[in-house]
């Protein structure tokens, strides 16, 4: 697991980033700390875990294939980064925002992405079990044809999403905002009570 250390800035409750005796926030070297995660995304392997690196900004980025394990990634940004084919598993991606991102045939188990926002997104033909996704802010985004077995969706605001073809049994959809969704073909076993469509 991530490095439970706290950042030495006083007051500051947030971990190190990687190596550093601070977080990202109040490092005083962000550019060498970025340069050190383009080195672990592009790693040929691209095994990445135990690895803690929250309020970082990410563009442009290509992590196909990549395996993220046990890594806290919360409050960063991505836009247009590549996650396709990705496997990850037990990961903290809380209070993110992901805009025009592919996470096309992923991997993603028992992961959080609590209170981020997704714009543009697309998920579709990815296998998404077990994970958080309470109190998302999803706009534009496709999760056609993909396996959201026991997924919450809890609180979230979903507009102009799909969900065509998917696979929703035990799936949490309650207190969702919900607007122009997509549920063709796919099963209702998803704990769809309680929604208030607008």
């Amino acid at each position: 697991m991530f490095n439970y250390k706290t950042c030495k800035k006083e007051g500051c409750t947030a971990y190190v980033c990687l190596d550093s005796d601070y977080c990202y926030r109040h490092s005083a070297d962000k550019e060498g700390l970025l340069t050190k995660m383009d080195t672990i995304f592009e790693k040929s392997d691209k095994k990445i875990s135990d690895l803690c690196f929250t309020h970082g900004e990410f563009q442009d980025k290509d992590v196909t294939g990549a395996s993220i394990i046990s890594c806290d990634m919360s409050w960063c940004v991505f836009r247009n980064v590549d996650f396709s084919q990705m496997t990850m598993n037990s990961s903290f991606f809380g209070f993110c925002i992901f805009q025009n991102c592919t996470f096309k045939d992923v991997d993603i188990r028992y992961s959080l992405f609590s209170g981020s926002k997704f714009i543009n997104c697309d998920f579709s033909g990815s296998l998404l079990i077990h994970n958080n996704f309470s109190g998302i802010d999803a706009w534009k985004c496709d999760f056609s044809s993909s396996d959201l077995y026991f997924t919450t969706f809890c609180s979230s605001q979903l507009r102009d999403v799909s969900f065509e073809d998917t696979n929703l049994k035990k799936t949490d959809f309650r207190n969702t905002v919900q607007r122009r969704l997509n549920f063709k073909y796919s099963n209702y076993g998803a704990e769809l009570y309680s929604i208030d469509i607008l």
